[in-house]
């Protein structure tokens, strides 16, 4: 008998996806049917519905999460953004790419464990970042509404707990797919018609 997904605790948005519910359970049937994955654990990010599917090398669902993502709407990180500095970046700037990525465990600059997802847009998923109480993110994670969940410079932030349990063990020695998927665009136009890969490397500081 399979294990039950894992669900963040008090996350009330991370109920787990059931089958053709959602633009993130047709990019999971995709994966599936295609094996576009190539036998790698994957993400599936929902940026309209602010939430972090896990899912293992034969596409069954390890869990699922609230996630923060990039203030700003839109599909496509403005060029160079992963080279400028944090005050630099203007709040229409803040944005949380759609794309098909490869993606590896790393570490920023302060030596914390991150998923590096777009080394050139200084792209990341990491724990959730509680250094600014005026941002309020563990409050913003615990709300069932995902209009909230748009905060940061574009990384991705998840809760500790599922970071821990769920993505460090999935990519623990491994590469991986990450999906995000677009608000603009249509799944098609991203990832049905040509995917993408974009390689990641770990050394440059994050978009928060």
């Amino acid at each position: 008998m399979a294990a039950e997904p894992y669900r963040a605790a008090g996350a009330p948005g991370a109920a787990v996806v059931a089958p053709g519910a959602s633009a993130a359970s047709e990019v999971a049937a995709w994966v599936r049917k295609t094996a576009d994955n190539q036998g790698l654990p994957f993400l599936i990010i929902d940026k309209v519905s602010a939430q972090v599917l896990a899912f293992d090398p034969q596409a069954r669902q390890l869990g699922a999460t609230p996630a923060l993502l990039g203030l700003a709407h839109g599909d496509i990180s403005p060029p160079g953004i992963g080279h400028r500095s944090l005050s630099a970046i203007t709040p229409t700037e803040r944005i949380t790419p759609a794309g098909r990525f490869l993606a590896s465990i790393g570490e920023n600059l302060g030596g914390k464990s991150i998923l590096w997802i777009d080394y050139d847009s200084a792209l990341s998923l990491h724990p959730v970042v509680t250094t600014r109480a005026a941002d309020r993110r563990l409050e913003r994670l615990a709300t069932a509404a995902p209009d909230d969940n748009r905060i940061s410079y574009g990384c991705v932030n998840v809760p500790a707990e599922f970071y821990d349990k769920i993505v460090q063990p999935a990519f623990k020695g491994t590469v991986g797919v990450v999906y995000i998927l677009p608000e603009s665009q249509s799944l098609a136009q991203v990832f049905f018609a040509n995917p993408r890969v974009v390689r990641s490397v770990s050394s440059v500081t994050p978009n928060e």
